[in-house]
């Protein structure tokens, strides 16, 4: 079947018809904002992923829907591109529409990931279909087109992927599922690529819940020796979550040992976004709760005579739900989103962009870079920015226009 292609030019807001239109780019702690694609169905829905970027400055992301409409009303889910050009415009176009069905997947819930050849990588849920999801290779070819493949298809060991996956330096890819047959709390897998052009699965670790991890949705992290680090939202010895390592013991198989086990009310509780490790291996991630009075923080693990603590860098208040995963600059400062919290769309506000630097001792100082609108610029940033050439750039899950399908913004510091 020919692949299906959409592809529109976005044109800058000025200045002038950004105040005339309601803040659709808005001006906080130096920054400004705007909204570089609007989705509108047929090229997407609702992109509830971050975005990646190549060396040419191009951003990539899915959306969980949208797309052909001949799969369900609302699309199976599109892959697309958005190219920087002149004048600071920006050219979208649909390098992938997911079709459902036994052929296919649908409903990529993924972040996108490149591997050392430039073929992107993303996986999808339990799929309309009844299948229980799978890992799928874009690969590019002539004349801008790319072609789907799938590598795996997730039958008799689990489900519900989790948001992000890593390669290692030898083309295995990891990631974590929500649920394994056989186990009450997920797992974490790998994929080895084999020499007849298929992939071996094999399940790392599962969690039993209780003392050990539950629900481990945020993917994995490796660092320089081969270690993979996650957290889980619940379990540990307090069931409000844990940061967990996985370091391979020599002989095939993998050791787990749980860094940190959430207590609540102060420390957070129920992590879910995937973690950042700095160059020190130190981790860096949030919580959805549980910090002073029962609000989200961002938190710190660090590693002394190979212990770890965890230090809370910044609680939000009451309003601050679903923290993204953080991500640093060169300078070492922290940034993400929040789904709700800022002044746009009243109580309880449309979301925010904030910047976290570093202070003597904590809390950081926290600075809004942006309250979300809707209307133009979007709300509810589920996952988080990427820090590129330095600007940031995310998607908003809804708003962006009359029907609210989402859209991506760039935010300039």
């Amino acid at each position: 079947m020919k692949k299906q292609s959409f592809s529109s030019t976005i044109f800058p807001v000025t200045a002038a018809a950004v105040l005339m239109l309601l803040n659709a780019s808005i001006a906080l702690g130096g920054a400004t904002e705007k909204a570089i694609l609007r989705f509108n169905k047929t090229n997407g829905l609702q992109p509830q992923n971050g975005l990646i970027a190549d060396s040419q400055g191009n951003l990539y992301g899915v959306t969980t829907s949208g797309g052909i409409s001949s799969c369900i009303p609302q699309g199976c889910g599109v892959v697309f591109k958005l190219s920087p050009g002149l004048n600071n415009t920006w050219t979208e176009k649909v390098l992938y529409q997911f079709k459902g069905g036994t052929a296919d997947t649908d409903i990529p819930t993924t972040d996108l990931i490149f591997d050392a050849k430039g073929n992107l990588f993303g996986a999808t849920w339990q799929d309309l279909s009844g299948h229980l999801g799978a890992v799928y290779e874009l690969s590019p070819g002539t004349g801008g087109t790319w072609t789907e493949k799938i590598i795996y298809r997730f039958t008799s060991s689990g489900y519900d992927p989790g948001t992000h996956l890593t390669f290692d330096s030898q083309g295995n890819l990891y990631g974590t599922l929500g649920q394994v047959f056989g186990a009450s709390g997920g797992g974490v897998f790998q994929l080895s690529p084999q020499s007849d052009g298929t992939w071996k699965e094999s399940i790392l670790h599962t969690f039993s819940g209780n003392g050990d991890g539950q629900y481990a949705l945020g993917g994995v992290v490796l660092d320089s020796k081969g270690n993979l680090y996650g957290v889980a939202q619940g379990g540990g010895a307090f069931s409000r979550g844990i940061v967990y390592e996985l370091s391979p013991n020599g002989s095939g198989g993998w050791v787990e040992t749980i860094l940190y086990s959430f207590m609540e009310q102060v420390d957070g509780a129920y992590p879910i976004a995937p973690l950042t490790i700095d160059a020190k291996g130190n981790l860096y991630g949030t919580t959805l709760s549980g910090g002073a009075n029962n609000f989200p923080v961002v938190f710190e693990l660090s590693q002394s005579g190979g212990t770890w603590s965890e230090t809370v860098l910044y609680t939000f208040d009451k309003y601050g739900y679903s923290p993204s995963n953080v991500v640093f600059d060169a300078k070492g400062n922290l940034y993400g989103t929040t789904v709700n919290r800022g002044a746009g769309c009243n109580y309880p506000g449309c979301g925010i962009v904030f910047t976290l630097t570093r202070q003597s001792t904590p809390p950081w100082k926290e600075t809004v870079l942006h309250n979300f609108e809707s209307n133009l610029d979007g709300s509810e940033p589920l996952a988080g920015v990427l820090l590129n050439n330095g600007h940031l750039y995310g998607t908003t899950e809804y708003g962006g226009g009359r029907y609210g399908y989402g859209t991506v913004f760039e935010i300039q510091p």
